[in-house]
């Protein structure tokens, strides 16, 4: 090899580095890239996670527009509401212990 090959060799192998180099850890390269597409699954994930939520959300609020069992199973459980022919017991002692 003369010596301008050999020059242009070693320039062309210092060129190929240096845009690996750039191409890896560049503002826009691979590492960033990697790093994106980790915060892209957790976000996909969050995504779903509300999605679900509000499917539930939803699917109670069709339900309580519509479905007069359900309504009156809300009014029962979380109201504390009975129907004209139902009664009510409290146990006592149960209250005595919440208060301080």
């Amino acid at each position: 090899m003369t010596m301008v090959e050999k020059t242009g060799f070693y320039v062309s192998i210092f060129i190929i580095i240096a845009l690996l180099f750039f191409i890896v850890f560049s503002t826009n390269g691979v590492l960033d890239y990697k790093m994106l597409k980790g915060k892209e699954i957790v976000i996909l994930d969050q995504v779903r996670t509300v999605d679900l939520a509000n499917q539930k959300l939803e699917d109670e609020v069709k339900s309580l527009k519509t479905d007069m069992n359900y309504i009156k199973h809300v009014a029962k459980h979380e109201h504390d509401m009975a129907e004209e022919d139902e009664l009510i017991f409290k146990d006592k002692s149960d209250n005595k212990r919440k208060t301080p």
